[in-house]
């Protein structure tokens, strides 16, 4: 117990415009097993406009040595948190979303782990999601940081993680300029500090539905790279300047639309336009424009794709052989033949390797960065673009096609899969030189929207992607302009 008369635990919760969920979750608060003298509950309203007001202040009547509230103005998320954290006056805090609920336990559960294990300074438990009729649609399963997973590069929920309010303070709070993933930054910087922990119980329950702010997922994914972008020039700022990084973009004469009812007899595909630019030149382009690439080479055996490659900024140190310009050849040998030549020839090795496809050239410079800076942040040799797919799988089977899985789960209750969609690849020499391969055995991702992944093989393709390219901006990327563009303007 605490050597003081105040509460152990503080629950901050956290709402905005969500006065129907309100009462189950302040009731889950309140009926915990945990001592009631031993923790208070916080509520943060922020700028409700429902009837949010009226149900704290019957609760805060009622609860008067228990709850008390907070009046924000619509300040935000990451704001909100503070307020309610900075006037906490617990050891331990944990967080509460007022759409979310505790199971009874949850106090208990995670308290007494911390009291037992001061060398722990957060606890996080598994969770159920419900729909908005309570009803459990799945029970996630959290991965034990530094045991089940090493790749620290998904959170857990933060609502239902408690913490010591001393790990707070020092890592500075969330971060407000944020308006999405405050919650992976803060979990981010938290694991760079501090020891992290998973109780393997369901004591929290999410519930999933489309007012939530988790749904925007250009949003997300936008946020997530800036996270990692300001964490990589916060906390690996010598690395970052150590560490030569090359861009190589393959592009054989001999890629070709694959509809075999479509003749192509025209130019080579890198030299395709779509929307007024060859296809390589928007490719080139981005990797020129990426904070992270220190150099763009192009590997070619054509000639007037290396004088366009070379007319848009890129290197072309010489043609590729004609054995390695057959559609037939592994990527992964072209890969090979360039990092021994560049060792050899110029004695050039750099730390990192990006390859980047122009046969997707809706990836921007962010994208580029973005993969960059995912390797550093995590303990892999490669890292790969990825789609997340919810597609029922199915494979050969004795019978015909079999299901991948055994059960038939509905797109809510499967497991997150993903598609290795081809656009990016981050790898380091020795996965080539080792392995005579660009994935290596410890791979992170960097998960593409699918606008952004989009694939060229056909005409089809081709038309789809250009009417991509052709849109405004603004439309496919609604906060973040690729320094091309940029430039353009």
């Amino acid at each position: 117990m605490t050597d003081t008369d105040g509460p152990r635990v503080s629950i901050v919760v956290t709402a905005h415009n969500y006065g129907t969920y309100l009462t189950d979750c302040l009731d889950s608060a309140i009926d915990q097993t945990y001592a009631t003298d031993q923790y208070e509950i916080v509520v943060v309203d922020d700028g409700s406009t429902d009837d949010t007001p009226d149900i704290l202040r019957s609760y805060e009547f009622e609860y008067p040595d228990l709850i008390r509230t907070i009046r924000l103005e619509g300040e935000g998320l990451p704001s909100a948190c503070n307020t309610g954290i900075d006037v906490a006056e617990g050891e331990y805090v944990i967080r509460l979303d007022a759409d979310d609920y505790f199971d009874e336990n949850i106090l208990t559960v995670e308290a007494s782990y911390l009291d037992a294990n001061p060398e722990i300074d957060l606890v996080y438990p598994d969770y159920y999601t419900i729909d908005d009729d309570d009803a459990i649609i799945n029970h996630v399963r959290n991965p034990e940081v530094g045991e089940e997973v090493k790749l620290l590069n998904r959170s857990p929920l933060a609502a239902g993680a408690m913490y010591r309010k001393r790990a707070w303070e020092a890592i500075g709070g969330y971060d407000e300029s944020l308006s999405y993933q405050e919650d992976y930054d803060f979990w981010i910087r938290f694991i760079n500090e501090f020891t992290v922990h998973n109780v393997n119980i369901p004591l929290m329950y999410y519930r999933q539905h489309d007012t939530n702010m988790s749904r925007n997922l250009s949003g997300r994914l936008e946020a997530r790279n800036e996270v990692k972008r300001d964490f990589v020039e916060t906390n690996l700022t010598d690395r970052l300047a150590e560490t030569e990084v090359l861009c190589l973009v393959p592009a054989m004469a001999e890629q070709r639309f694959t509809d075999p009812h479509m003749p192509d007899d025209g130019p080579p595909l890198a030299l395709r336009e779509a929307a007024g630019k060859p296809l390589l030149e928007y490719t080139v382009a981005e990797a020129l424009a990426a904070d992270r690439i220190d150099r763009t080479i192009v590997s070619t055996e054509h000639g007037g794709i290396a004088e366009m490659a070379r007319d848009a900024g890129a290197d072309v140190p010489e043609y590729r052989p004609p054995e390695l310009s057959d559609s037939t050849v592994p990527l992964d040998e072209v890969v090979q033949y360039h990092m021994a030549r560049l060792r050899s020839e110029e004695g050039y090795e750099p730390d990192l390797v990006v390859l980047n496809q122009y046969v997707s050239p809706l990836t921007t410079a962010a994208h580029i960065d973005a993969i960059v800076d995912t390797w550093f942040m995590f303990s892999v040799d490669s890292v790969i673009s990825v789609t997340q797919t919810n597609s029922f799988l199915w494979q050969p089977g004795k019978f015909g096609l079999a299901q991948l899985f055994e059960e038939r789960l509905l797109r809510e209750e499967r497991e997150t899969l993903y598609r290795e969609n081809g656009a990016l690849y981050a790898f380091t020499p020795r996965v080539v030189r080792d392995k005579n391969a660009i994935v290596g055995d410890h791979v992170g991702h960097l998960r593409l929207e699918r606008h952004s992944a989009v694939h060229i093989d056909s005409w089809h393709d081709l038309r789809h992607s250009e009417s991509l390219l052709e849109m405004d901006d603004q439309v496919l990327r609604p906060d973040y302009q690729s320094p091309s563009l940029q430039r353009d303007q």
